[in-house]
């Protein structure tokens, strides 16, 4: 039997409550997007004053559905949600998502209504998504359940799986996301979270073997310790979990708390616990998809004690200073190339160029590509180079000689390179990825999403060591309980071989200003 996560994830059958005969009104499109996404399921409105919709038979209630119910999508007025739920649980329907706004979001009288529906899902045994929520997409399966004009256009599957609190928000990032090819395979809004999480559903989608990569907008957490383990289940899965979490300010916590009703938390708190289990945190909606790009194509190593080395190539000095400077700010390296590679560069690069890194092949690659070819190739084989950049601008009419560099390129490369390809053609963007290469906008959006490529590999490193090694503090005893004072906790630190700034513990004034003298 399918779980309630497996049956809103991948429903066999979705009745449709408060559906209407107007494919443009809230209980009509998801109507209109299923059958136009050719949805292999069974496809039930309900609707006490028509007998027909869009063609199909249309029911007066769920229990006049003959056979069982997946997955309902709850169109209806908020005041009229738990008793819809209460139906649901009668008809033994597992999962149902909420599309009803009016709850939490909206003060006291709506978080009484959202109360009442959550106690109702409970007693019911149905699991709900939502309330105040615009439902998901399955792009595998064609489940298109949500009534977001995201799912008019086209949404291929993809390997990525993206899981929003924030329905307008989430729609803005699937859309930027499709417009630079990215598929995903999954988009689930949770909305207010009366039942199912952020981080349950997480854990689904990490389940699936066609998602290599998991991405998060996240405004507060209802659970902290279900995040930890959507982590340590992603890390476990070898697949990386990218999130937006925003709520960083007063200001940005409170906007939060008056959207969804979330409370955003302490950002250092959820910060700290990000980097302690492998999430990789992105600051922005570009950035996000920067990092879902590259982790989409590339793949480093478990990182194990020192910085990641950065190898450029690049056709503009400048740019190379750029993404060189901005490696360093974020503790990346950009190590001086070893003899060896710089005399087997030595031939390849103009005389006028540069071969320490950034390597300059200048402008005369475009009269022998070859150059290119061979100075990013021999760059990667230097053993202090973990992962490659090139940068290039404009060029619109050599793209098919560049597309064939890098196949090339690609063919003979043992170690991941991501392509900067500043107002590049359609035509490029394209053709890259679909030889699987990563091409990124900007110079320093580059060396940004590399920085989180580094991060991961380095979590990886750490969390794949012996647990002793990468915590110190779990051998060492303590002799009470309860909050310890300054000495005993720099004793603890001190054992453990961390730093912590000289003391002297002073009985009065005069004695604390003799010890700082």
């Amino acid at each position: 039997m399918k779980s309630a996560l497996q049956a809103l994830l991948r429903p066999a059958s979705i009745a449709v409550l408060g559906a209407s005969s107007d494919p443009q009104k809230l209980g009509g499109r998801p109507i209109r997007f299923l059958q136009e996404k050719q949805y292999a399921g069974s496809i039930y409105p309900v609707n006490p004053n028509r007998a027909e919709i869009a063609g199909l038979p249309c029911y007066p209630g769920v229990h006049a559905i003959p056979g069982a119910i997946d997955l309902a999508i709850v169109a209806v007025p908020a005041a009229d949600t738990a008793g819809a739920v209460r139906a649901l649980g009668m008809k033994g329907v597992p999962a149902a998502i909420v599309f009803s706004s009016g709850f939490g979001e909206t003060g006291a009288a709506g978080a009484a209504l959202e109360q009442a529906l959550e106690q109702a899902a409970r007693e019911a045994g149905v699991r709900v998504l939502g309330p105040n929520n615009l439902g998901l997409i399955n792009a595998f399966e064609r489940v298109f359940a949500t009534f977001s004009q995201f799912a008019a256009g086209p949404a291929p599957a993809g390997p990525v799986g993206f899981v929003t609190q924030s329905g307008a928000f989430g729609t803005a990032i699937a859309a930027l996301a499709r417009r630079r090819g990215i598929g995903l395979g999954y988009f689930v809004n949770t909305g207010n979270e009366c039942d199912i999480r952020f981080d349950e559903v997480i854990g689904e989608i990490l389940d699936d073997e066609r998602i290599r990569v998991v991405a998060g907008y996240v405004e507060g957490l209802k659970d902290g310790d279900g995040f930890v383990r959507a982590a340590e289940h992603a890390m476990a899965a070898g697949k990386p979990l990218l999130v937006t979490k925003v709520g960083r300010s007063a200001a940005g916590a409170r906007a939060a708390a008056s959207h969804t009703g979330s409370l955003a938390g302490e950002d250092a708190v959820f910060d700290g616990i990000a980097r302690q289990f492998g999430v990789v945190r992105a600051r922005n909606e570009e950035h996000l998809l920067d990092l879902i790009e590259v982790f989409s194509h590339c793949a480093l190593p478990p990182l194990a004690g020192g910085r990641l080395g950065i190898g450029i190539v690049t056709q503009s000095g400048g740019a190379g200073v750029l993404m060189a400077d901005r490696a360093e700010e974020l503790g990346l390296a950009v190590p001086v190339l070893s003899p060896a590679i710089r005399a087997r560069l030595a031939p390849v690069v103009p005389g006028f160029g540069a071969t320490a890194n950034p390597v300059d092949v200048t402008a005369q690659f475009l009269a022998d590509p070859a150059i290119l070819r061979d100075a990013v190739t021999i760059m990667l084989e230097d053993p202090a180079v973990h992962v490659g950049v090139v940068w290039l601008q404009l060029m619109d009419a050599q793209v098919d000689v560049l597309l064939g560099v890098f196949d090339e390129i690609k063919a003979a490369a043992s170690k991941p390179f991501i392509v900067v390809w500043v107002a590049a053609s359609d035509a490029a963007l394209a053709g890259l990825r679909q030889r699987g290469i990563a091409v990124l906008r900007g110079a320093e959006p580059a060396i940004d999403a590399i920085g989180g490529l580094a991060a991961h590999a380095a979590a990886r490193a750490r969390i794949a060591a012996p647990r002793a090694a990468r915590d110190p503090c779990a051998s060492l005893p303590l002799t009470r309980g309860g909050t310890l004072s300054t000495a005993e906790g720099a004793q603890l630190m001190a054992a453990a071989g961390l730093p912590f700034a000289a003391f002297r513990l002073a009985a009065g004034r005069a004695a604390a200003l003799a010890a700082g003298d």
